[in-house]
Order: C-alpha cells, then sequence, then structure tokens
C-alpha cells in the first residue's frame, strides 16, 4: 500500500485483505476500494467540493465525505468549502450538508455560486449556517468560519439568511444580488443587535439597495468593521446622507476602506458625504475613498447648476491623512477655468497633491475629470514639489478641456516630465495618458526624456495616446528607445504607445525593437503598439522586421500580450513574424492580436505562419484586416492566400476574426467565408467573427454562402457579426448555417430584415426551430417596413412563428424594432411572445412597436406565468397610451407580473393622468423587485417629483 493511502485509518495491509464469501467485512472492502482509488494520491478539499457539484461526482465526493465523518479517513478537508459551481439543487445540497463531518469547526472560507442560492435551496443553506452557528448537533465546538463569499447569485431578500449568519464572521461578499430595503432592515437589525460583532468587510456592491436600503443599513454600521463597498447601489443623495450621518457620529471610525462607485449621489449627496468623511475624528484610519461616477459637482436641479463647495471640502482636509488610494475619476470636476471673473468657485485640481494634505497617497485616479493642459500645470508643479511623495498610481487619462488663448497644448504634458525628472515621484509605478487633446509630439518626447532620466525606477506600466494629427514622432520614439535601452525602464510589464494620428518611419520601429531585444525591458508582459509609416519609407514592413528580432532575442522573455495595428506599404518582417507564432519562438506569448493591412504584408505573414506547427498550446490570437484609404492599400492576393492558410490549419489559434470597412470584396468575402468552415480549417478556437458592414450587400451575403458551403464546423462561435441589413440570400444562408449546425454554440443573431426576401425570413424562422437553435441566448430583429408594403404583416408574423419554438428556452435577450402599424403584425408578435416557450427571457426590448390599440393584445403575455424570469421591459417610442399603460397594469393587477427590476416608457403618448395610474399601481409594491422607471420623453410634468415621493425605494428614476 501506498504512503498516501495509508493515511485513510483502519486499512489492513494489502497482504491481510481476504474476501472469505458472506463473511467478509464490508467496511475492509469499502477500505481496500477507496486505497487502491486514490493509491497514488490524495484527493484535496477542492477536488471533494468539484466532485460533489457535478451529477457525475456527487456520489463520490458524498462517499468521500462519509468516510472523514465516520472517522475512518484522514483526508485532509481544509478550511473552505468551495459550493460556486454546485448545480444539483436543494435536496441533494441538503444531503452534501449532512454527510460533511459533524466537526467542522476548521472550516474558515464558504463560498456560494447560484445553485446554492435558489429560493428551494436558500433555506437548506441557512440550516446548514444555523448548525455552523450552534456547533452541530454532536455538541461541538461552534465554527470559526471567517469568510462568506456569495456573488452573482440572484439572492433576494431573505431575512432568515441573515438571521442564520454565524457570529464569528469577518468577511461578508454578496456582491451582484437582488437585496433591496427589506433584506437591509433584516441585516441591519442584525448588525445593530451586534450578533454579528466579529464583521470587518461588508461587500454589498451591485445590489438595488437604494436610499431606503442604504438608510436601513447605515443604521446598523459600526466599529470594527473597516471595509464598506456600496458600489453602484442606487444610494443616491438621500441614501449617501443616511451613511454620512453614521460617519459624523463615529460609529465606523475603525472604516478604512469605502467604495460609493456609481451611485449619483450628486452635489447634494457629496455634501453629506464630504461633511461626514471630513469630520474630525469620523475616520481617522481611512485609506481607500472611491468615488467614480458619481455627478459630484452637479446640482440635483439640473445639469445646468453646479456646486464645487463639496469638493472644495473634500480637497482642502486635513482629516484624511492616512488616505493612500482615491478615484474620483469619470466625474466632471475641473472644466471650468479658474481665475476668470464669471469662472467657478472651486478649488484647484492641483489641492489633492499639494504639500501635507494626503502624505501617504498611493493611487489616484483623475481620469475623465476635464482636467485642461492649463490646470494640469498647477497640479503637476504641486508634484514636483513633493506633494505626493509615495504616489505609485497616476491616470490623467481622458478628455480634458482646451482652453482658448492658453501657451502651448504640451504645456500639461511638460509639466508632468519636469516632476518626474524632478525625483519626486520615484515611488510611481504606473502613469495612464489615454485619449488627452493635449498629448502631442513634444509630450510624449517630454515624458519619455523624464523617464530617461531613470528618476521612476519602479515604473511597471506606462499607457500612452498621442492626439496630434499628421505629425512626425519618429523624435519622441527615440526618447522611448532611449529610456528603454538604457534599462531606465527595467521594471516595466506594461507598456502603451498610440501614435497611430501621426506616423513613424520603419527606423524608429526597429530601433525599439532592438532596444526591447537588448533586455532593457525583462518585465515587459504586456506591448501594445499602433502606428502607422509613410508610403515614402525607405524601409518597407513598417519597422516590423527589425521589431519581431527584439522580440525572439531574448531580451522579453515573459511578454504575454502582443498587441500590434500598423499600417504601411511593403512586407519585411511579416513573415519573420508569422514564423514566430507557429513555431513557438516566443513561448511565453497567450495573446496576439493583430490590425494588420490587407497588403504584401498580409501576405508575407501567411508565408511565415505557414512555416511551423507547433504554437505556444495556450496562445489565441485576434486578426482585424484593415485597408488605408491611399489608392493600391487593398490587395486582393493578400486575401487569397490568408484563406489558404486558414485551410491548411496553420492559424488553429485563432480567436477572433473581424474586417474594417472596405476590407473585403464580393470575391474574396466568399472565399474566407469558406476558408472558415473548410475541414482542414481546424478552428476549435475561433469564437467571434465581425465583417464590417459593407454598403454592398452582396459583399456579406457572400461572405455568409461561403461558410455555408465548407463541410467543416465551429464549434466554440458564438458572435457572428455581418451586415447591418438583409437582402436577397442573406437571410438564407445564416439560416442554412444554424440548420446544418455548423454554428452550435451561436450566441447572439442580429437580424435586419428590411429588404429580405420572404423565402429567406420563411428559412430563417425554420432555423430557429431545430434542436442547434437551443445555444441563441440574444437575438435582435428589426423589420421597419413601410407602412405601403402589402405583405409586411406577412413577413413579421412567419419569423414571429419561431419565438414558439421548443428550442428558445434559454434565449435571454430579445430586441425587437420597427412594426409601424398595429394589427396583424403586432399581434403575432404578441402571440408569440405568449407561446409560453421564453421561459428563460431576462430582457425584452420593443422599439417603434406600435401598440396605440395593441397593448393589450401584449399584456396577456407580460405575465409570470408566460415570462416568468423577464426582469427587463422597455416599450420605446412605441405609441403607448394611458389606455394601452391602463391595459398593462390591470393585467399585472389580475395576474402575477414578471419579476420586473426595469421598466422603460421612454417616449410614449402618456399624459400625467396615465402617469399618476402608473404611480398609484407601482405603489401597490405589486412587482416589488421594481428598481428603474424610466418615463422620459412622454406628456408629462413633474412625474419624477411624484416618483420619487411615492416610491423612494426605486433606484432610478
Amino acid at each position: 500500500m501506498s504512503r498516501s493511502a495509508a493515511i485513510i485509518r483502519g486499512f489492513p495491509s494489502e497482504e491481510k485483505v481476504t474476501l472469505q464469501g458472506s463473511g467478509a467485512q464490508p467496511v475492509q472492502t469499502a477500505d481496500a476500494v477507496l486505497s487502491a482509488a486514490f493509491g497514488h494520491t490524495i484527493p484535496t478539499a477542492q477536488e471533494i467540493c468539484s466532485l460533489c457539484s457535478h451529477r457525475e461526482g456527487f456520489g463520490l465526493g458524498c462517499v468521500l465525505l462519509h468516510f472523514m465523518r465516520t472517522g475512518r479517513s484522514h483526508l485532509p478537508f481544509g478550511g473552505c468549502l468551495d459550493l460556486s459551481n454546485f448545480s444539483l439543487g436543494a435536496g441533494k445540497l441538503g444531503v452534501l450538508f449532512s454527510s460533511l463531518p459533524s466537526d467542522i469547526s476548521s472550516l474558515e472560507t464558504l463560498k456560494c455560486g447560484r445553485g446554492v442560492c435558489t429560493p428551494s435551496a436558500v433555506p437548506v443553506l441557512a440550516s446548514f449556517l444555523q448548525r455552523l452557528k450552534s456547533g452541530g448537533p454532536t455538541g461541538a465546538a461552534s465554527t470559526s468560519l471567517k469568510t462568506l463569499i456569495a456573488t452573482e447569485c440572484e439572492l433576494s431578500d431573505s431575512v432568515f439568511f441573515f438571521q442564520a449568519l454565524p457570529p464569528s464572521l469577518e468577511s461578508l461578499d454578496l456582491r451582484g444580488n437582488k437585496f433591496r430595503s427589506p433584506s437591509m432592515e433584516a441585516l441591519g437589525s442584525i448588525l445593530a443587535a451586534r450578533w454579528l460583532p466579529s464583521i470587518l468587510s461588508l461587500d454589498l456592491s451591485d445590489n438595488p439597495l437604494g436610499p431606503l436600503g442604504l438608510r436601513a443599513l447605515a443604521k446598523g454600521l459600526s466599529a470594527p468593521l473597516q471595509s464598506l463597498r456600496l458600489a453602484r447601489t442606487g444610494a443616491k443623495e438621500k441614501g449617501v446622507e443616511a451613511l454620512a450621518e453614521v460617519l459624523k457620529e463615529k460609529k465606523v471610525s475603525s472604516l478604512n476602506t469605502l467604495d460609493l462607485e456609481g451611485n449619483e449621489m450628486g452635489a447634494g449627496g457629496f455634501k453629506h458625504l464630504a461633511a461626514g468623511v471630513c469630520a474630525e475624528g469620523a475616520v481617522p484610519f481611512l485609506r481607500v475613498l472611491l468615488l467614480k461616477n458619481n455627478k459630484l459637482t452637479y446640482s440635483e436641479t439640473g445639469e445646468e447648476e453646479r456646486d464645487y463647495a463639496p469638493l472644495t471640502t473634500l480637497l482642502s482636509t486635513d482629516e484624511l491623512k492616512e488616505l493612500e488610494e482615491l478615484d474620483l475619476s469619470e466625474n466632471v470636476l475641473f472644466d471650468e477655468r479658474l481665475g476668470d471673473d464669471d469662472g467657478p468657485n472651486r478649488v484647484s485640481a492641483a489641492a489633492v497633491v499639494s504639500a501635507g494634505r494626503f502624505p501617504r497617497l498611493r493611487a489616484l485616479n483623475l481620469s475623465s475629470t476635464r482636467m485642461s493642459s492649463e490646470e494640469t500645470v498647477e497640479f503637476a508643479n504641486a508634484l514636483r514639489e513633493g506633494g505626493a511623495p509615495l504616489l505609485e498610481d497616476l491616470d490623467l487619462s481622458g478628455k480634458s478641456e482646451a482652453v482658448e488663448g492658453w501657451g502651448e497644448d504640451d504645456v500639461g504634458i511638460q509639466a508632468l516630465a519636469n516632476a518626474l525628472s524632478s525625483g519626486r515621484l520615484s515611488h510611481l509605478k504606473r502613469l495612464g495618458l489615454i485619449h488627452r487633446y493635449d498629448f502631442v509630439v513634444n509630450a510624449l518626447q517630454s515624458l519619455f526624456e523624464a523617464v530617461a532620466d531613470g528618476k521612476t525606477p519602479d515604473l511597471r506600466a506606462i499607457e500612452t495616446e498621442c492626439a496630434e494629427t499628421g505629425e512626425n514622432y519618429d523624435e519622441a520614439m527615440e526618447a522611448v528607445v532611449r529610456a528603454v535601452g538604457e534599462g531606465k525602464v527595467g521594471k516595466i510589464e506594461n507598456l502603451v504607445l498610440d501614435v497611430f494620428s501621426g506616423y513613424l518611419r520603419a527606423a524608429s520601429v526597429s530601433s525599439l525593437g532592438r532596444a526591447l531585444g537588448s533586455g532593457g525591458a525583462s518585465s515587459l508582459r504586456k506591448l501594445k503598439l499602433k502606428w502607422e509609416s509613410p508610403r515614402e519609407d525607405e524601409s518597407p514592413g513598417g519597422g516590423m522586421l527589425g521589431l519581431v528580432e527584439g522580440l525572439v532575442g531574448g531580451g522579453v522573455p515573459l511578454l504575454e500580450d502582443l498587441d500590434l495595428y500598423v499600417r504601411c506599404v511593403g512586407a519585411e518582417g511579416g513573415a519573420e513574424l508569422g514564423e514566430v507564432l507557429s513555431t513557438g519562438k516566443a513561448p511565453s506569448l497567450r495573446r496576439v492580436s493583430l490590425g494588420w493591412p490587407v497588403s504584401e504584408l498580409l501576405s508575407a505573414l501567411c508565408e511565415g505562419l505557414c512555416v511551423g506547427s507547433s504554437p505556444p498550446p495556450q496562445m489565441r490570437m485576434d486578426l482585424c484586416l484593415h485597408v488605408g484609404s491611399a489608392p493600391g492599400s487593398y490587395n486582393e492576393a493578400a486575401l487569397i492566400r490568408l484563406c489558404e492558410t486558414i485551410c491548411s490549419g496553420r492559424i488553429s489559434f485563432l480567436r477572433k476574426l473581424s474586417t474594417t470597412f472596405r476590407a473585403l470584396r464580393q470575391r474574396t468575402a466568399e472565399a474566407l467565408g469558406g476558408a472558415l468552415t473548410h475541414p482542414g480549417g481546424s478552428l476549435a478556437s475561433l469564437e467571434e467573427v465581425s465583417v464590417s458592414p459593407p454598403t454592398d450587400h452582396r459583399v456579406a451575403e457572400a461572405f455568409l454562402r461561403g461558410m455555408q458551403g465548407g463541410a467543416g464546423r465551429l464549434p466554440s462561435l458564438h458572435t457572428l457579426s455581418t451586415s447591418r441589413v438583409m437582402a436577397g440570400e442573406h437571410a438564407a444562408s445564416l439560416a442554412a448555417l444554424v440548420t446544418a449546425g455548423k454554428v452550435p454554440s451561436l450566441r447572439e443573431m442580429k437580424l435586419n430584415l428590411q429588404n429580405a426576401e420572404f423565402e429567406g425570413i420563411q428559412l430563417l424562422a425554420m432555423s430557429l426551430s431545430p434542436p442547434h437553435a437551443a445555444s441563441l441566448r440574444r437575438v435582435e430583429v428589426s423589420f421597419d417596413y413601410p407602412t405601403s408594403c402589402p405583405i409586411g404583416p406577412a413577413k413579421i408574423a412567419t419569423f414571429c412563428v419561431s419565438l414558439t419554438s421548443a428550442h428558445l428556452t434559454k434565449l435571454q435577450v430579445l430586441c425587437v424594432e420597427g412594426i409601424k402599424e398595429s394589427g396583424p403584425g403586432v399581434l403575432s408578435l404578441c402571440a408569440g411572445l405568449g407561446s409560453g416557450k421564453l421561459s428563460s427571457l431576462c430582457e425584452l426590448s420593443l422599439e417603434k412597436v406600435c401598440l396605440e390599440s395593441d397593448a393589450k393584445a401584449l399584456s396577456k403575455a407580460l405575465n409570470a406565468q408566460k415570462l416568468p424570469s423577464l426582469r427587463v421591459l422597455r416599450l420605446r417610442y412605441c405609441s403607448l397610451t394611458d389606455n394601452g399603460l391602463n391595459a398593462l397594469t390591470d393585467a399585472w393587477t389580475n395576474r402575477p407580473p414578471p419579476p420586473l427590476e426595469n421598466l422603460d416608457l421612454q417616449g410614449n403618448e402618456l399624459s400625467d393622468e396615465g402617469a399618476e395610474s402608473l404611480v398609484v399601481f407601482l405603489a401597490s409594491n405589486r412587482i416589488p423587485s421594481l428598481s428603474k422607471v424610466n418615463l422620459l420623453k412622454n406628456n408629462t410634468e413633474d412625474i419624477d417629483f411624484r416618483l420619487r415621493k411615492v416610491l423612494p425605494d426605486v433606484v432610478e428614476i
């Protein structure tokens, strides 16, 4: 017996295991079987959990647990029970829990998945938690469970779930569920009663708590809580106000992390929050404050009114000396120019990094805050003066404001470069400067010259995108080459250089390749380079040869992600790159993304791809084909060469294929489509195909015809995007693809049937009936027939028959657009929706579908019996009247409505009277799950105020 197997207690030696007829001991037999099964290895706790989570291994997993429970095994259970992939229902969950050892006091972490959190399974889970809480039936010591994770499990309001939580819990992660104010009432009461006295971390992000939910939760918050994450919970002003009161009262002075991203608190909520966190002694240990995307300077009265007082309060405080991370991104903060007579009364961005303000600041995200180049100068000067000596991560990306009459465009970046050269940012690890209007040629050069000074030796990531068009970036690239070649960025892991707005000569790109090959950036894991070489460049190929030589020279042994987008003439270097990919000469590569011209360079790439057949096994490639605007940019022979290469099976690692406008012609489109389904292509990894909508629908038609003609299949393809408008044989070709089972994993269909032939629509509808359509998760269809089209309703009815297919039970999203007339077309759609086959549909969007007289027919389909999973209902620009709305609410009163969370009625014909009737209906709490209501662009006035008053728990109005 092996040493591993001997650990299982009670196993006799191999020599003594004998079976004496009916007198053989069953225990020894079972033990012997297990000994043989695990004679060479011992399953880990994770492996046991995996066995118990699926039907195939459940029995064996429970046997192992039984041996542990009865004490005949020393198999290690460990401190984590991972049920994140459990999928066997409440009954087997109960069996699993009962099979666990009686004494599992060592259990510290419990991970739950959706299968553990279904309505029928939650009581079983709660019972297990209660068992842990009480110590179990044997009177064993109570659990030491410290962490409970149940993220994106669709948990809804459940009081007994929270009541069962054991007092030992320190971390509770419930992100992405359906909790609302009733659950927060329960949790808040439990926290207030100190039933969870050890809780240190609480994450309720992405739950529709609403202002009432935040208020209920806030009542229970107290020390020793350290981390509170409430991102995207719909807190708004009132919810944030309730939280701020708790901060002011110093009930959570232990707090070190506060995440309120995406709560639309506005200036009103920000005012309360700033007062709370800046109150003396309120949160003296706060290290992380995340306020991304909150409209922090906008008053509730409208986007015309701005209030900068809360921003000034936050950036002027002396109470946050421990702050290490501050995220104010995606808030318009610095767009209005300071110093003018009629300018804003606000603090400068420089205040964030003024000396002594936040002395421990390590991460600062000010992307998309509209900081002008002028104000960037002040900000950078404050950095240069040592205002943030420990700063490691700085992001100033996003649109910045041009100030008329102010200096040179690059003054802000120049000042930032000076700050880097000063040595006051010696700890900087990441710098983001994407999509800034002032990041021009001189700015890039100045920045990397500063980096080359060696004053930022810890840099791990530099992300830059230049904005100046038509300029030569060669001198700027020389600065980059110097920084890399001299080893001044030896720790760099992520390098993004986007100079596509201008141009680079091949020599500059080659120089960068040689610098990388020298080992000056040996820690590099991701390289993204986007450039265009001039047509008159003396070295064809855009410098690709030099770049490739550098990549395989041993200087970047850790490179995993290579992203190259090039526009150039010539073929030099293409074959060399293809050979590197096909032969595995860069074994560390995991992801390759190529934006490649349909030119000689593509032919050369294919030549190299055909050299070897041993690419890195985990490498996947995305290929985007594009064409320049200059005459002669398109090379049809190159596309034919690509098709031949695909057919030969030499690009089996292709994950995504896309083409930009004008990259395909009719002949090459059919050839490329045929190559994808050629039996020799072996494109088992291909997941996405996107053909940019051509002006000639015959191109998309030819592409699909080619795919249809191949004898192979694409087993992993889930996204296929072609023309916006289907005409001719387009619809029929797509239907044939699906019916033939060539795309068995297809998840999305986008269909514009405006110009489709009747026969094609028939075939398309029939293709949604076979089992091959069961993979579909999203269907978007647009009809948009003119009212004068006599067969328009018949075409619509023909397609809508497909909605009764028994194989669309897993369809999750259906979007229908452009049924301009009431009558047969709309009624056919309603009949399809009411078939009862769309049991998984969670989002239904009707846009420009005339419901003027047919809303009652729709109401018969919109109930919990027919659409039990419907969460989102959009009826936009559908001519819905007050009577039509009343038909919907009457139906929802008489029959159980679907569990709607989002009701969007934008752009209809509703009056104040109709909207008021909706308010009365919603106030009845007939749809308790509702968290978003949209009545914009109707004939109503002040309805928002009324909705907020009657429905304070609705997150979004």
